[in-house]
């Protein structure tokens, strides 16, 4: 009778066992498949991210040409007379701005 119960005890934890790697394979396939799931994401992600660099860097590029086109623009689409306005004006700022630095430094 003792080795009946040993085999009973035997049965018993190979039923155990056997019930541990059903359940281990089970969260192996899922994990298995979440893993998948997210190298995918992340190639994805990756041609995303490589997408907006690239776009990044096109915006960049036109963002530096525009300044000078836009202020080569602004002096060519003024006349000769008030391209010397303007310049007169400018001296007379220039001049305001020197006056009201030396008046400051003789204090």
């Amino acid at each position: 009778m003792a080795e009946l119960s040993k085999q009973e005890i035997l049965l018993n934890d190979l039923g155990t066992i056997e019930t541990q790697i059903s359940i281990l394979v089970h969260k192996d396939q899922e994990l298995q498949t979440s893993n998948s799931e997210l190298a995918k994401l992340v190639e994805t992600l990756r041609k995303e991210n490589m997408n907006l660099i690239h776009r990044i860097e096109e915006l960049e590029s036109k963002d530096k040409a525009a300044p000078e086109s836009a202020e080569s623009n602004l002096f060519n689409s003024l006349n000769q007379k008030e391209r010397e306005n303007l310049k007169v004006r400018l001296q007379g700022l220039i001049s305001k701005i020197d006056n009201h630095l030396s008046a400051e430094r003789q204090i």
